[in-house]
């Protein structure tokens, strides 16, 4: 700045030295030095006073002293400063930096959003924050009170602008393990958090099949899918995809490869110290993330009959029962079908008595059985967990046995059990059709034998003799004497005549 008293310059010197040895105890600007090119451009003028464009290395700069001597062109060792510093980020919003549209000039008013006075209301705060925010700061002479109380609120609202966004980006989990999540009926990883500026991400390419759920912006991204910095996101599949393999992104390379490099170009004793910053191309940061996805599932089937001995008779009913489990610790079969089939003819498939059940015996009302012949399929269930989650399927049904044809043989039928990321699984159940048994004539009781009573004995004095009684037998007796030795002589006296003829 140009007009003032020796007195003013000589106070407003020794005191920016003071602030200048207090802050760069604080601020730790120091990162490296390297020599700059400064060119003084033309003089700017304001409320009485000017300064001049500068320009380090091409790009534009401030004079961060006012109250020292303008310096002249030439090369001078710069320090480059941390930007998350108060001065690197207040150099990023003000004007000529990359955050002067969005946040400082919606703000500017009374013609001071005009490119000449904006570039001096920008000079007065970097100096006031160069020399420490200090009330007393050369910044503020010349300003009245309402640009001096500008220049106080516009570097309180920086404080609290966003931090200059920065190429470091990384994810909170990297290594990660799927589960299956029955509530949204896929597989899954945890959230992972994209660690980061916002204006960076992560674009992650995606085979097909994968999908990237951005639960902070409420939307699922196949393909390519971005991630912001700050947004929280998981990975998920079909419960078929990839049973047991693990798969990775690669390295994956953040967008933002700028950085905000902020200098200050140390003029000598006695001359302005100038402040610049630019964005310069920086490779920008990377992750690799992996996901093992949930194992491969294994179905075990096991049919039986309902007699341990397996024999039964024509007119018997044979109740069987399946039992199907997955095996696999985390694994999920899904759409699992059962198929039963009759492979033995002279029985009859009891339709009405298959039924499906879970595994604690309750009926599973919603299956679809369809019924052919000796023959149905049950489409069980769209998932079967493994065995930690006590999961089963059981089935059970009856089958009549109707043709005497099949005594003495072989009553055979198989199971088959598939789903869409399991091999098939079979089991046969096979039974005895017995002769029936000969029936044994019936033998009659035998009466218990009733042993005689016991006589008493007769004794002398007990007999009684007792008187004959004439019936006239005699006389009779006599005539049918008689009457046989007449016939007697018939007969012989016939034969001998018979004899002479």
């Amino acid at each position: 700045m140009k007009g003032r008293s020796s007195k003013v310059l000589l106070f407003g010197a020794l005191l920016s030295c003071l602030i200048l040895i207090i802050a760069g105890k604080s601020s730790k600007m120091t990162v490296y030095a390297s020599e700059a090119k400064l060119v003084q451009g033309e003089a700017v003028q304001y409320m009485g006073y000017s300064t001049h464009y500068y320009y380090v290395n091409g790009n534009l700069a401030y004079c961060l002293e006012p109250d020292m001597a303008s310096p002249g062109n030439g090369n001078y060792p710069s320090e480059e400063i941390d930007p998350t510093q108060l001065l690197g980020k207040a150099m990023y919003y003000v004007y000529g930096g990359p955050g002067y549209e969005a946040y400082m000039k919606p703000s500017l008013n009374g013609g001071w959003d005009q490119p000449e006075r904006a570039y001096c209301l920008s000079h007065c705060i970097l100096s006031y924050i160069y020399d420490g925010c200090n009330p007393q700061s050369a910044g503020f002479i010349g300003l009245n009170e309402d640009i001096r109380n500008a220049v106080i609120q516009f570097t309180d609202a920086i404080r609290g602008w966003p931090q200059i966004p920065s190429t470091d980006i990384s994810l909170s989990d990297t290594e990660l393990t799927a589960y299956f999540s029955k509530e949204e009926g896929w597989q899954r990883t945890s959230s992972v958090i994209c660690n980061g500026d916002g204006t960076n991400s992560l674009v992650f390419s995606l085979p097909e099949g994968m999908t990237l759920v951005n639960e902070s912006r409420n939307v699922r991204e196949t393909i390519r899918a971005a991630v912001h910095g700050g947004e929280r996101f998981y990975l998920a599949a079909d419960v078929t995809y990839d049973n047991g393999k693990t798969w990775s992104s690669g390295q994956v390379k953040g967008t933002l490869d700028q950085a905000w490099r902020t200098l200050v170009v140390k003029t000598g004793s006695g001359s302005q110290d100038v402040g610049t910053g630019h964005l310069a191309t920086v490779e920008a940061g990377t992750v690799q993330m992996n996901v093992r996805w949930i194992p491969r599932p294994e179905i075990v089937v096991d049919k039986k009959a309902d007699k341990g001995e397996k024999k039964y008779k024509v007119g018997d009913i044979i109740t069987y029962s399946i039992d199907v489990t997955q095996q696999v610790k985390d694994a999920v079969a899904k759409n699992v079908v059962i198929t039963d089939t009759i492979l033995t003819e002279g029985v009859k498939l009891q339709k009405h008595s298959i039924t499906l059940l879970d595994e604690n015996h309750s009926v599973i009302s919603d299956a679809v059985i369809a019924v052919s012949g000796n023959s149905y399929t049950i489409h069980a269930g769209e998932f079967l967990q493994g065995i930690e989650s006590k999961e089963r399927y059981i089935v059970e049904y009856q089958v009549a046995i109707t043709d005497e044809a099949l005594i003495g043989k072989e009553i055979e039928n198989e199971v088959v059990v598939r789903s869409d990321n399991t091999e098939e699984k079979k089991d046969k159940e096979i039974v005895v059709v017995d002769k029936p048994e000969e029936e044994k004539p019936e033998v009659p009781k035998k009466e218990p034998e009733i042993e005689p009573k016991e006589q008493p004995k007769m004794t002398e004095a007990s007999i009684v003799k007792t008187p004959s009684v004439k019936t006239g037998d005699k006389e009779n007796l006599s005539v049918l004497i008689l009457l046989l030795i007449l016939s007697c002589a018939a007969i012989f006296i016939c034969v001998r005549i018979s004899c002479k003829t």
